[in-house]
């Protein structure tokens, strides 16, 4: 069986770029992993993570820079809420009381 050719964009500084690596959109110094690559009659588009939006090749370089991973969210209990809700009140209610009580004539 005769194997399937990857498709592979060519970068700003003339790098070929392939599936799984990581690159910079130069525009606005985005970093993502490719995610796919495809090939029209207008150019080669390249389909990024990190947006989920195609970019021409030309307007990608390869990069050693990290990704920034999504942090997760952390779950919290009820009652942990509701501390923290209660906090939150306390720290407004202090700096709206604070701001009046120092204004006087003397």
């Amino acid at each position: 069986m005769a194997e399937i050719e990857a498709i592979t964009a060519i970068g700003r500084d003339k790098k070929p770029i392939k599936v799984g690596d990581t690159v910079k959109y130069l525009n606005s110094d985005t970093v993502s992993r490719v995610a796919a690559i495809e090939k029209k009659e207008e150019g080669t588009w390249v389909l990024l993570q990190a947006t989920n939006l195609w970019y021409r090749e030309e307007s990608l370089e390869l990069t050693d820079l990290k990704i920034k991973e999504k942090k997760e969210k952390k779950k919290m209990k009820v009652e942990d809420l509701k501390e923290k809700i209660e906090k939150q009140k306390e720290a407004v209610d202090f700096d709206a009381y604070g701001a009046i009580s120092g204004v006087g004539a003397g």
